[in-house]
């Protein structure tokens, strides 16, 4: 190469570098800001996507209430329907008497209470403690019936004071 030649690309030799210094560069100006907004869209989009599987999980969860609820409103309106209505009473207790009669099963003292509520629950009942003399077989026999009664009756509590004396507390739950 001949010195003018020489000396008119080291004249031009600061524009090439110059776009090519642009070229490299440009890209990152113009790009950056598009990075930036795909990043910003990127952390939206995980937000909204964590957002949507608690949504989803709450859902899942809140179904599985609702199915609870709709069971125990189910069992709820079942005992309901076997609970008697307090008018039945007497003849609850006087089926408790002849119960105890026809298994030979002696009451010598019976104390009857009401109330309203039943461990937390709103059913009312009356709490029934019998002193009650029979033997053992008899015992037995007079537990089978009670268990058998169409009308629900919780036993809470059997002792045995003597060998032939016993206390039985139960609740009858009314309406």
């Amino acid at each position: 190469m001949n010195p003018n030649e020489l000396a008119k690309l080291k004249e031009k030799a600061p524009v090439p570098l110059l776009l090519l210094l642009i070229l490299f560069l440009l890209p990152g100006f113009l790009l950056a800001p598009e990075t930036e907004a795909l990043k910003q869209s990127a952390k939206i989009y995980d937000t909204s996507l964590k957002k949507a599987r608690d949504l989803r999980r709450l859902r899942e969860k809140y179904t599985m209430q609702q199915t609870r609820l709709d069971k125990l409103a189910q069992i709820k309106s079942d005992l309901l329907a076997v609970i008697p209505q307090e008018s039945a009473l007497p003849e609850m207790i006087d089926r408790l008497h002849a119960t105890a009669a026809s298994c030979s099963v002696m009451v010598d003292n019976v104390r009857y209470s009401f109330s309203p509520e039943y461990e937390k629950l709103a059913v009312p009942g009356y709490d029934i403690n019998m002193h009650l003399s029979s033997s053992y077989d008899g015992m037995r026999a007079m537990l089978a019936e009670l268990e058998s009664m169409p009308t629900p009756v919780l036993i809470k509590e059997i002792l045995m004071n003597e060998s032939s004396h016993y206390v039985l507390s139960m609740r009858l739950l009314v309406k």
